[in-house]
């Protein structure tokens, strides 16, 4: 019986590595979830065929409180789906070779559609893409809409929480 929570111990250390950490903030409805950034293909200009590859930091809106845990139990799956979408659609830049914004903001809704379809079902609202390996905790990155985000550490400890209570261990 020690098996389980050494491997589910390991498994949760392997998941915290994935995410860089974020300000904390109080889980709920609605919340941003900052994968670690991937290095994924952009125009080399704008409309342009050649691509390059840059980081790009991914921000995930989870609509129900109650899915963050499984969304953060499959980030491997998230990074991939992300990477898979840029492969088929270079991220865009504007005319002095940043990346478009705006542009990316109107394809949130399809970024999440693959993040969705590699998890199996919809849990996933919007993804947001930030140039850079970024953390959101300063900066212009806090003054964005979704600057109210955090790593998955928190939301993991949470749920190692709740599995020791529901298998009869210690209670926090």
């Amino acid at each position: 019986m020690h098996f389980v929570p050494a491997t589910f111990f390991a498994f949760v250390f392997t998941l915290l590595a994935v995410f860089q950490p974020t300000q904390a903030a109080s889980l709920g409805d609605d919340s941003h979830l900052q994968l670690k950034h991937v290095m994924a293909s952009v125009q080399s200009k704008p409309g342009g065929y050649t691509t390059q590859i840059r980081p790009l930091t991914p921000i995930l809106t989870v609509p129900k409180a109650e899915d963050t845990a499984f969304v953060c139990q499959r980030a491997p799956r998230a990074a991939e789906a992300v990477l898979n979408y840029f492969m088929k659609n270079p991220a865009p830049v504007d005319k002095h070779r940043n990346l478009d914004i705006e542009a990316l903001k109107k394809q949130a809704k399809d970024i999440a559609a693959y993040v969705n379809k590699a998890f199996g079902r919809d849990v996933v609202s919007e993804v947001y893409v930030i140039e850079g390996g970024k953390s959101m905790g300063s900066g212009v990155m806090s003054r964005l809409p979704f600057a109210q985000t955090q790593g998955c550490g928190r939301v993991m400890e949470e749920y190692e929480s709740r599995m020791n209570q529901l298998l009869g261990g210690e209670k926090k």
